[in-house]
């Protein structure tokens, strides 16, 4: 077993792990915005268009603001791992025929 401390996250690794937690809830999103404005426009109430379309406008917009929290968060860990001590994690190396 080998011990490893990780002391340096890059900002981009975070953005894109941000991105890959992030996408499922907001496609979701964008599916339901879709068939509310649809169901909306099909029985003629525009207030179920004028709610569906924040819906499918909103993930776009909180993909860059999740992505920069992610990235913010890697820059802050960065900078404290660094004077204080990083994560440690627990490596078993297998070898396997």
């Amino acid at each position: 077993m080998k011990k490893l401390e990780i002391i340096k996250i890059g900002p981009k690794s975070a953005f894109k792990a941000t991105l890959y937690f992030a996408i499922i809830p907001l496609s979701i999103m964008v599916v339901l915005g879709f068939l509310v404005a649809i169901i909306g426009l099909a029985i003629g109430k525009p207030g179920l268009l004028a709610a569906g379309i924040p819906y499918i406008i909103m993930p776009v917009i909180l993909i860059f603001v999740y992505g920069l929290i992610g990235m913010l968060s890697a820059f802050i860990y960065s900078k404290l791992a660094t004077k204080f001590g990083g994560l440690e994690v627990t490596v078993v190396e297998r070898i396997s025929l």
